[in-house]
């Protein structure tokens, strides 16, 4: 039998499409041990059978973060994290974009990490957990599978699996869901519509670590849409990083639509907008538009390579207000490398442009500011986290031109947490002693900086800029295809020439 772990609500979870996805097929093939959940500090679990008892567990962590709460959920059933001595017998494989793109700080706390995708894998590890043998043996095979790293059995660097062709594979059909859940976005059927990106935006670690971008065919998700449908839902959320760069996007709104049903697309880019997708958006029944410029400043938006200027960005919000839409949310990024001032205001300006608009409608502006964080398998990895004091004064300045706009919600990412994201985030094997140590004291950041005291960690060694001359951890774990150490350094260098 086989359980998940995902180390946060229930209802985050079931909003996530990988775990109502797998958490169904388990079900469907009769192996479903149960999940465990933390819920306010608290383990939650529709197993009967213990934690213990399971022959394997998978654990969902998309975000760094996570791993403090993985540990305390171990914790909190009286299993210690880093020896696991009491699942003699169970096989804990852990999966997700942040341990794809470094699987170094969590990898002495699981027995194995699956680099990349599981689709086409999916039944070969199912086969293996479950089979016969010891945990040994079992472990040994499925060092074997493509794209799975189990560190004492696999050899280094393991080449991060995908799935060349997604219309082949869709194993996340059954979504149904408990009837006591609702996911934090609505109930809704997810269909992906792609998977990677092309873009090559410099700060992005999905764009990076998911390439090659791969398109389902319009029929696939059609076929899905119908699926969707059928299994009882009237709503339908397209995710993809970027969901128009997709040449089926429109048709397979259109026909979500024609059919009488509700659509969300909460990803997409301004400079892919048009009036027809704007319309089709708003007949959807999609009431708040996300964008992303992640910067006003010209110079910034071609250092990062993501070039959406102001007009655009302006123009997309008044078209979307004017056909129906009721906000435009835009997200944004402070503390790129070489950003200075001047870039700022720019930022600045942007939003103030961005308030005027929504003003004429009657409508509020959501703004959410977030520091740069220097992700793995990134050009920008090598780059440094901005100072605090820097990274402060910006997010107080815009709230107070947002307290001077009156119809502008600032959101903003403390930069302190920024911190411990870009510590989990660049750290090497010897994080997990920080991660235990952390979900020993508790989640907040007074007991980070403690857990950093007593394991002896300073996390200047993880903030400043990394030395180029030097192979980081995560590269000589993983091996990227289309995101070697090559091409991020030369992409990196491309970033610096246009401050030099």
């Amino acid at each position: 039998m086989i359980g998940l772990i995902y180390p946060s609500t229930r209802q985050v979870a079931f909003s996530s499409l990988f775990y109502r996805g797998i958490r169904n097929k388990l079900i469907d093939e009769g192996i479903y041990h149960g999940s465990y959940y933390l819920e306010r500090g608290e383990v939650i679990s529709d197993s009967k059978r213990g934690l213990t008892r399971a022959k394997a567990l998978f654990i969902s962590l998309p975000y760094e973060i996570m791993y403090r709460d993985y540990a305390e959920l171990l914790l909190k059933l009286g299993i210690n994290p880093r020896t696991r001595e009491q699942l003699e017998d169970t096989i804990i494989v852990a999966g997700g974009p942040a341990v794809t793109a470094n699987p170094a700080p969590i990898i002495d706390l699981v027995d194995a990490v699956i680099i990349g995708e599981i689709d086409d894998i999916f039944d070969d590890i199912i086969d293996i957990l479950t089979g016969e043998g010891t945990k040994h043996s079992r472990l040994r095979k499925l060092a074997e599978t493509s794209g799975v790293l189990a560190l004492r059995y696999s050899s280094i660097p393991v080449r991060r699996h995908y799935v060349r062709d997604l219309n082949t594979y869709n194993i996340f059909l059954d979504q149904k869901l408990p009837d006591n859940i609702e996911p934090v976005w609505g109930k809704s059927y997810i269909v992906e519509a792609s998977r990677g990106c092309g873009r090559g935006c410099r700060f992005c670690m999905e764009g990076f670590i998911f390439r090659p971008k791969r398109d389902r065919s319009y029929d696939t998700l059609r076929a899905l849409v119908d699926e969707g449908v059928r299994q009882g839902f009237d709503k339908v959320s397209f995710y993809s990083l970027s969901f128009f760069d997709n040449p089926a996007a429109e048709r397979i709104l259109e026909y979500a639509i024609g059919h009488g049903l509700n659509t969300s697309v909460p990803s997409v880019r301004a400079d892919t907008l048009t009036d027809k997708r704007i319309r089709l958006i708003a007949d959807g029944g999609q009431r708040t538009l996300t964008v992303a410029p992640e910067t006003g400043s010209c110079r910034m938006c071609k250092a990062i390579n993501k070039v959406i200027s102001k007009d655009l960005v302006i123009d997309v919000a008044e078209k979307a207000l004017s056909s129906g839409i009721r906000s435009v949310k835009l997200y944004l990024i402070t503390g790129f490398p070489h950003e200075t001032e001047e870039d700022y205001n720019q930022t600045i300006e942007l939003v103030k442009a961005m308030a005027q608009v929504h003003k004429r409608y009657g409508a509020r502006l959501k703004v959410s500011l977030n520091p740069f964080i220097p992700k793995p398998v990134t050009p920008l990895q090598w780059a440094p986290l901005e100072d605090l004091k820097t990274l402060r004064s910006r997010i107080k300045e815009l709230r107070k031109v947002a307290g001077r706009l009156g119809n502008v919600e600032v959101s903003a990412y403390d930069p302190r947490w920024a911190v411990a994201q870009t510590v989990l985030a660049r750290g090497g094997r010897e994080i997990s002693a920080l991660v235990v140590e952390w979900a020993r004291r508790g989640s907040g950041l007074g007991h980070f900086r403690g857990a950093l005291k007593t394991v002896s960690l300073d996390t200047s060694q993880y903030t400043q800029p990394l030395p180029e001359n030097e192979v980081p951890i995560w590269h000589k774990l993983v091996e990227h295809p289309y995101a070697s150490i090559d091409v991020l350094k030369r992409e990196y260098r491309f970033y610096k020439m246009m401050f030099s």
